[in-house]
C-alpha cells in the first residue's frame, strides 16, 4: 500500500502576560498612595526577570523578581503635588518582552495650607493688638503669594503680609470681633484657615491730682487744686476736662 506524509508547520503565539491592577480613585497630594497588583497570569513558562511601576509623575521604580515577590502586591507612592491626574503604568519583562500588565488612574487632589494664629484673648480700645501667625504647612510644594496672607480684624479693616511673623491692629471700639486669616498660593486662595475670638474692652478710667504743695486759705476765699479725669479712651470726648 501506498503512503503520503505531509509536514505541517505550527507557529505558537506568545500570550502577553497579565494582572489585576487596584486602588484607590484619589488621594491627597504629600499623602501616601498604596497600589495592590494581583498574581499575574500567564498561560505560558516564562521566567520574569523584572518590574518596573512608573507613577505617572515622572517616577518609575524598578524592582527585581525578588524585590517583586516581597513587596507581596502592595506597593506605595507619595505624589508631591496637586492637582493631578497621573495614570499608573506597571510592566513587566520576561524572555519575550517587555508586556504592561495594567494600567490605573489616579486624581490628586490640592490640600489647603495651614497657619496658627495665637494671640492674647483680649485688647483694649486704643491700644495696639498683637497677633502671632507661625508653622505655616502645606502638604504639596505650593508656595504662599506675595501678600498671600490676609487678616481680617472683624471690625471690617484687613491686613495682609507675605511671611510669618506678628501684626498689629489698633481697635476703635469695644466689641467682639473674630479674627480670621487666609492663605493663597498658586493653585488658589484658602479662605478661614484660622481663626481667633477676641473681646475688645474699654480702658479703664482713671483720676488723679497733681502734686501740689500745702498751703492755708481764708475763709471766704477760693481755693485751686488741679485734678485730671481720663475714661482712658479719648481727652473731653465724654465731657470730662
Amino acid at each position: 500500500a501506498d503512503s503520503d506524509s505531509t509536514g505541517l508547520q505550527l507557529n505558537v503565539a506568545n500570550v502577553a502576560p497579565t494582572a489585576s491592577i487596584s486602588g484607590a480613585s484619589a488621594v491627597d497630594e504629600g499623602s501616601v498612595y498604596t497600589l495592590t497588583v494581583g498574581a499575574i497570569t500567564d498561560p505560558g513558562t516564562d521566567t520574569r526577570s523584572g518590574y518596573t511601576i512608573a507613577w505617572g509623575d515622572g517616577s518609575t521604580d524598578t524592582l527585581s523578581p525578588a524585590q517583586w515577590a516581597a513587596a507581596a502586591g502592595s506597593f506605595t507612592h507619595t505624589y508631591a503635588d496637586g492637582t493631578s491626574e497621573p495614570t499608573i503604568t506597571v510592566s513587566t519583562t520576561d524572555e519575550d518582552g517587555t508586556t504592561v500588565l495594567g494600567t490605573h488612574a489616579v486624581d490628586v487632589l490640592n490640600v489647603a495650607p495651614t497657619v496658627d494664629a495665637t494671640g492674647a484673648a483680649s485688647a483694649t480700645v486704643g491700644v495696639a493688638y498683637t497677633l502671632s501667625l507661625a508653622n505655616y504647612v502645606d502638604p504639596g510644594q505650593d508656595t504662599l503669594l506675595p501678600n498671600g496672607i490676609v487678616v481680617d480684624w472683624g471690625d471690617g479693616s484687613q491686613s495682609t503680609a507675605s511671611s510669618l511673623g506678628d501684626l498689629t491692629h489698633t481697635y476703635l471700639a469695644a466689641s467682639t470681633p473674630t479674627l480670621t486669616v487666609s492663605l493663597a498660593d498658586e493653585d488658589g486662595s484658602y479662605l478661614n484657615v484660622a481663626s481667633l475670638g477676641l473681646a475688645v474692652g474699654l480702658p479703664t478710667p482713671t483720676l488723679s491730682r497733681a502734686a501740689q504743695a500745702a498751703g492755708t486759705v481764708n475763709e471766704g476765699s477760693a481755693f485751686t487744686r488741679s485734678i485730671a479725669f481720663s475714661d482712658g479712651e479719648d481727652s473731653n470726648g465724654d465731657g470730662w476736662n
